[in-house]
C-alpha cells in the first residue's frame, strides 16, 4: 500500500524533516510513514534448554529454527521491519527481551515456544495473551513454567525490573489489550485446519515477557515436545514452513485490518 512506498518517504523526506526528524516522531504518526516493526522471540536458549522431548531435543533448538524462518518470510513480503531477541544460542533474560521490544518499538511482539505438558495424549498449539489472572489451571502452569526461565529470587515478579513493576497496573491499556487479542484471533484463525490447535486454543495468563503496556504481545506454544506426534511435526522442516506460512498470513490479517490503528499500542 502507498503508505509503504519508497516515493512517499522520499517525498517525506523532502520535507526536510529527515531521518531523525522521522525517529522523533511519535509511535502513531511514524506508523503512517514506515513499516510494522515485527519483534520475534525465540523462547529460551544458552544454559536454559526449555522444554526437552523425551528423546533429548531441546525447545530452544526448535524455537530459534523457526523464528529464523519466519524472519526470513517477513522480510520476503516487502511489508515489514523484522527485529529478533536473540538470532544465536544464547540467553537473554525476559527483561531483555522486554527491553529490546521496547528499543526498537516494535508494533508486534511474538514469542514463540513448545510445551511440555504433563499428558503426554495433550497436543497442537496454543495462543497466550496477558492477564492478571489465568484463563485456566493448564494456561497458569504454562505461565509459571516460562517465567521460571530468569529463576528470580522467591516472591519477586519474574523478569520485572522496579521500571517494569512500576507499570504494571496499566498493563491492561485497552488498546493494548484489543490488539493482543485479535493478534491471538487470528494466529488460531489462521492455523485452524492446517496446524493442530489444543482445546480452547486462546488463553490467557500472566506472562513475563508478555508485561510491555504499548505493545500487542502474545505467546505461541507452536506445539507439545511432551506428544510424540508434535514433536516430529516441529522437527520437520516442511511442517514447521508450513507453520511459518501460516504464521505470516496471521500477521498479514492484523496489519491489513482497516482497524489496526485502534488496536495496535
Amino acid at each position: 500500500m502507498c503508505l509503504n512506498c519508497d516515493a512517499t518517504r522520499r517525498g517525506f523526506l523532502r520535507l526536510g524533516l529527515g531521518a531523525a526528524g522521522l525517529a522523533a516522531l511519535p509511535r502513531r504518526s511514524r506508523a503512517f510513514w514506515v513499516k510494522p516493526m515485527i519483534m520475534l522471540d525465540p523462547g529460551h536458549g544458552g544454559h536454559d534448554p526449555g522444554a526437552i522431548a523425551p528423546d533429548g531435543y531441546y525447545e530452544k533448538t526448535i524455537t530459534l529454527a523457526t523464528a529464523l524462518e519466519l524472519r526470513h518470510s517477513l522480510i520476503e513480503t516487502g511489508r515489514y521491519r523484522v527485529a529478533m531477541t536473540r538470532m544465536s544460542d544464547h540467553f537473554v533474560t525476559l527483561e531483555g527481551r522486554v527491553n529490546l521490544a521496547v528499543e526498537h518499538q516494535a508494533d508486534m511482539f511474538l514469542s514463540m515456544h513448545c510445551d511440555h505438558l504433563p499428558e503426554a495424549n495433550l497436543s497442537g498449539a496454543s495462543i497466550f495473551t496477558l492477564s492478571n489472572k489465568a484463563s485456566d489451571k493448564l494456561a497458569a502452569a504454562v505461565a509459571q513454567d516460562e517465567n521460571s526461565a530468569d529463576a528470580p529470587p522467591s516472591g519477586a515478579p519474574a523478569g520485572v525490573s522496579p521500571q517494569v513493576a512500576s507499570i504494571l497496573a496499566s498493563l491492561e491499556t485497552r488498546a493494548t489489550k484489543i490488539g493482543s487479542a485479535t493478534l491471538a484471533s487470528d494466529i488460531a484463525s489462521s492455523f485452524s485446519a492446517r496446524i493442530p490447535l489444543l482445546p480452547n486454543p486462546e488463553r490467557s495468563a500472566n506472562f513475563a515477557v508478555l508485561r510491555d503496556p504499548s505493545i500487542p504481545s502474545t505467546l505461541l506454544e507452536m506445539g507439545c515436545l511432551s506428544n510424540a506426534e508434535d514433536e516430529r511435526r516441529l522437527r520437520n522442516l516442511e511442517q514447521r514452513r508450513l507453520l511459518v506460512a501460516r504464521l505470516t498470513s496471521a500477521i498479514d490479517s492484523y496489519f491489513n485490518d482497516p482497524s489496526r490503528d485502534r488496536v495496535a499500542g
